[in-house]
């Protein structure tokens, strides 16, 4: 017989996640939800009608809850437990909710692209990598005009702080992304990340640690977390819950390989037009401190990924190469989706 309280099928779950996050129970009343299946089928029943009206009917306000629950607990995957949570079986109750939102999205993902692009990624690792090439140097993504025209040309002060806060959607965590793309790997793979996770961290100097730098840059331009709160933009969240997903889920290790390399590419040329437009305003060098790195150190990691990660895969398994083609197009897919609505709601039409 269930100990625990009974859910209904119009249980909140954003606010049962956050409950649950905020450690609002203790371990042992956790554990005894966690142990007790008739709780977590009801949940996961609850979780997959959010899922089919997010995904399925189209529901804004579904989709809208759907990610802002997944982006909860990918947040708290990728941090440390409390002490007080040390023994706790939460995980095994959020990987209820997580999984039938996470396959909902990415299927969703996957129906939006237009198959016959994959059809055409070549199995050979030499044929590969200029169809990878140019296949993202012709995607709308690859320049954007809200780098090349509107960021350089007209973006404000107060358009680069809201600029600012949707990036944190994906830079805080890169660092721990690399981490986790490189369980597994081997030889000139494994080499390739691990120099580009040292980079990240600095080189093992404190102070130029990546994600250090970019919160003094947000701090400086008044970037709280207030700030991102209120205004972080549906289509930011889509991009960070899509990076945690092909990151934290081994599956997805090959549209992980295509999907950042995708990232490693553009960076250099976007946070160009980032700083020209910071230099246009007069802001501080700490403004683009951050972004002045990556456009020194992503110029190289760039070709290296392609060179020493997606070559080495696809000539060990030339199938994989259909999986590194999919992460490259939701790459590119979701970042123009996510520059589009930036800049309609930065420069509305008219």
């Amino acid at each position: 017989m269930s100990t625990t309280p009974e859910l209904h099928s119009d249980i909140d779950l954003r606010e049962l996640v956050i409950s649950l996050l905020a450690g609002d129970e203790d371990v042992a009343t956790v554990n005894a939800r966690a142990a007790d299946m008739g709780y977590r089928t009801e949940i996961r029943a609850a979780t997959e009608e959010l899922a089919h009206a997010a995904f399925v009917r189209g529901d804004r306000a579904a989709l809208h809850t759907a990610h802002w629950v997944l982006g909860d607990i990918y947040n708290w995957c990728f941090s440390l437990p409390s002490i007080d949570q040390v023994d706790s079986l939460l995980g095994e109750i959020l990987d209820d909710i997580r999984s039938v939102l996470e396959n909902a999205m990415m299927a969703d993902l996957r129906a939006r692209i237009d198959q016959r692009e994959l059809a055409s990624a070549p199995q050979d690792p030499e044929e590969f990598l200029p169809w990878y090439r140019n296949f993202i140097s012709n995607h709308k993504a690859s320049n954007h005009p809200f780098y090349r025209d509107f960021l350089e040309n007209r973006a404000s002060i107060e358009d680069i702080r809201f600029y600012l806060a949707q990036e944190t959607s994906l830079d805080p965590r890169f660092d721990d992304i690399l981490s986790l793309l490189t369980v597994g790997t081997d030889g000139s793979e494994k080499m390739e990340l691990v120099t580009n996770l040292w980079d990240e961290l600095g080189n093992g100097n404190t102070n130029d640690v990546h994600t250090s730098v970019f919160a003094k840059t947000l701090a400086d331009a008044g970037v709280s977390k207030e700030f991102i709160d209120t205004n972080i933009m549906l289509e930011s969240v889509i991009c960070g819950n899509v990076s945690a997903a092909l990151a934290l889920s081994r599956r997805h290790c090959y549209k992980a390989f295509g999907y950042f390399g995708v990232t490693e590419y553009l960076t250099p040329r976007r946070f160009r037009s980032y700083m020209v437009g910071c230099k246009r305003l007069g802001m501080p060098k700490s403004a683009y401190v951050y972004h002045d790195q990556h456009i020194q150190i992503d110029a190289r990691h760039g070709p290296s990924w392609f060179k020493n990660i997606l070559l080495p895969a696809i000539s060990r398994e030339p199938r994989c190469a259909v999986d590194i083609a999919l992460g490259t197009v939701m790459r590119l897919e979701t970042s123009t989706w996510y520059l589009d609505a930036l800049q309609a709601k930065l420069e509305p039409a008219g």
